[in-house]
């Protein structure tokens, strides 16, 4: 038996966040291995604002408490 599941918007946003964060982090590294410190920080920063987003797509914590009303 082939069970089929949909993904949400939610888990296609969460993918593409975890994707950019390890391309910026790649991106960041190789800056700093050859010297580009500037480069190195606006990658670093670029992955930080990824992880935010994706840590931001799941429940928040009232929903997950009481949900809301539709």
């Amino acid at each position: 038996m082939t069970i089929l599941v949909k993904k949400s918007v939610r888990d296609d946003q969460r993918e593409h966040y975890q994707a950019a964060a390890q391309r910026h982090d790649e991106a960041a590294r190789l800056a700093a291995a050859s010297g580009d410190l500037e480069s190195a920080a606006r990658s670093i920063l670029a992955l930080l604002e990824c992880e935010r987003r994706y840590g931001a797509q799941g429940p928040q914590v009232l929903q997950v408490i009481k949900p809301r009303s539709s």
